[in-house]
């Protein structure tokens, strides 16, 4: 027996934008095919007849997120090019929580992959070779997605500042340990208190680093 509203007659059509619409309404996090049905006032199998799995549920309203945004120029040098692309995407995941669990699983839809696309191009039209290209895109890539998987799993739990201080406790520098390893148990508190987007773009400034330092100093 399928989920949904019970009619008669011939099932409702819909349109891509009725289910668009709707998984983003109920939110990624929670869109599943009998959730985006019942809102839509369909069987679960009329909905399927469109989108077969969760999976092309989700990739269909991403790329819709993916086109739809206003996503920075290509322009300009390319470390405040990457950088802004970067910030723009945390920002995206950020306004549609559960996003990176579905990325992590393997999402990587239409729309997805010609924005790794245009990165990297405009990347290579700057002067990197492909395969730096790629490698440089897909580190801030990585990063973002596992940053922001990280805010929804540790602090979507840690909402309250008693919360956070209670773990930054669990850091507290002790008297029997050596000073370098109490300075780290102390910066490591510092970092559970920075707020959650500074604490990123100091890492992601720290790859930035790192790939300018590559292009400073090529490999033989």
């Amino acid at each position: 027996m399928t989920s949904g509203v019970r009619g008669t007659g011939r099932p409702r059509k819909l349109t891509e934008q009725d289910i668009i619409d709707a998984v983003l309404a109920e939110g990624i996090a929670g869109a599943t095919v009998p959730i985006v049905a019942r809102r839509l006032a369909v069987s679960t199998m009329t909905l399927y007849r469109y989108t077969p799995s969760r999976a092309d549920l989700l990739a269909l309203a991403w790329n819709h997120v993916i086109t739809t945004t206003s996503w920075p120029h290509l322009t300009g040098a390319w470390r405040e090019l990457l950088r802004e692309q970067s910030i723009a995407f945390w920002n995206v995941l950020a306004d549609h929580p559960g996003v990176v669990t579905a990325l992590s699983r393997g999402l990587m839809p239409a729309e997805m992959m010609n924005r790794i696309d245009d990165i990297s191009a405009a990347l290579i039209e700057k002067g990197f070779n492909a395969a730096d290209a790629v490698l440089a895109v897909d580190l801030v890539i990585d990063l973002t997605i596992d940053h922001r998987r990280g805010v929804e799993m540790i602090h979507g739990l840690l909402q309250t500042p008693s919360t956070l201080d209670a773990l930054a406790q669990l850091w507290a520098p002790r008297d029997t340990d050596p000073p370098h390893r109490n300075a780290a148990r102390a910066a490591m508190q510092d970092a559970i208190r920075t707020p959650p987007f500074d604490w990123y773009t100091q890492k992601l400034d720290l790859a930035l680093d790192g790939i300018e330092h590559r292009r400073a100093n090529p490999t033989s």
